[in-house]
């Protein structure tokens, strides 16, 4: 494979190609080092093989996982035009806190090798230790992690941008983030199209409500005004489950999935426009599934963690009918430990509607 570049900067050390490799055989030997860690020089060993391609598979947060070919110069684009977007520049430090199983984490690693990026990493867990990380120029995380790391809000300010993708931010969550002194952007993309190809940024006065496309990204909707994808650095277009407002070629609003609607007695509902009413409103981790009902298709329920809260279900069906209209009522109210999340940290929603019934 041809690259534009002759090494990896890691921890502050230039390791080129051939030393890279001799570190990631030793790591992998090495039984003191934890399986995460293990996996990234995997991956690192995967990307400079011969082949043109690495083998990804999907999240599976809604079907099954697929099996996915990438193309190593898609991505190699995919990750220029994000350094480009973000200005960052040859030993500007990211740190790498995702699980390098999905293609966010990937694609942190061929960010630092395209553009020179100084490489940290730490456990991939739902709430990562930036205790020890010093100044960070750019970070991803999931929602559920950057809502944990408001726990040690000192350590965050020390990230400079911080992008949040992989699952649907909640508004009590950007409200918050509105006002930290860091610059934080919601980033939508998924493994078909090597990660992000839009950005909203959320901090400061400048917030955004619309998703706007990367350099070379355009979009459209199909009969279901599901999101479509087109992208020049894609041998095809991408159609999503996406159910977006689109505004332009260039921006859109996301609304939902369109494999999680609830067709309740012929009326369909988003639960994650439900879920949004009711997350800020009570401050709870919530999910709104469909299980099978023999009058109405499909019933409605409100599934929410405990989370230490004292209302009750009567106090909280008062509060939505004051929330939500009527279609939007939840037909059955259910409290929870804690609600079932796959490994990229997504709620699991087939695993939650297993666990109901």
């Amino acid at each position: 494979m041809r690259t534009n570049y002759h090494g990896l900067l890691l921890n502050n050390r230039i390791y080129p190609i051939d030393d890279l490799k001799i570190l990631c055989e030793e790591k992998l030997s090495d039984k003191k080092v934890p399986v995460w860690e293990k996996k990234v020089y995997t991956f690192i060993l995967e990307w400079l093989s011969d082949e043109n391609y690495i083998v990804q598979h999907s999240s599976g947060t809604t079907g099954a996982s697929k099996e996915i070919r990438l193309s190593k110069e898609s991505m190699m684009i995919s990750a220029q035009n994000t350094c480009k977007f973000f200005d960052l520049k040859f030993g500007h430090t990211a740190l790498l806190c995702l699980p390098i199983d999905y293609i966010a984490g990937k694609m942190m690693v061929v960010r630092s090798f395209v553009g020179g990026l100084n490489l940290y990493m730490t456990e991939p867990t739902s709430m990562p230790d930036l205790t020890h990380c010093g100044k960070i120029d750019f970070c991803s995380m999931v929602p559920l992690q950057a809502f944990n790391s408001l726990n040690s809000v000192e350590a965050l300010h020390n990230i400079k941008k911080l992008i949040i993708g992989g699952a649907e931010i909640r508004p009590e969550l950007e409200v918050i983030l509105r006002d930290l002194p860091v610059e934080v952007f919601a980033t939508y993309g998924m493994a078909e199209t090597c990660s992000q190809v839009a950005i909203r940024k959320l901090s400061g006065a400048s917030y955004e409500r619309y998703y706007n496309a990367l350099p070379g990204v355009e979009f459209e909707c199909d009969e279901r005004n599901c999101l479509i994808i087109r992208a020049d650095y894609l041998h095809e277009k991408i159609i999503t489950n996406d159910v977006v407002d689109l505004r332009d070629t260039r921006s859109f609003r996301w609304i939902g999935r369109y494999d999680n609607l609830i067709n309740s007695g012929g009326v369909k509902i988003v639960p994650e426009e439900i879920e949004a009413v009711i997350s800020k409103s009570t401050g709870l981790d919530c999910a709104v599934i469909g299980v099978p009902d023999l009058k109405l298709g499909q019933k409605m329920i409100l599934v929410l963690e405990k989370g230490g809260s004292e209302i009750t279900p009567e106090e909280l069906k008062a509060s939505l009918l004051v929330e939500l209209p009527e279609h939007m009522q939840p037909k059955e109210i259910v409290f929870v430990d804690q609600i079932p999340r796959n490994s990229s940290f997504k709620v699991d929603r087939k695993k939650l509607v297993r666990q109901l019934q």
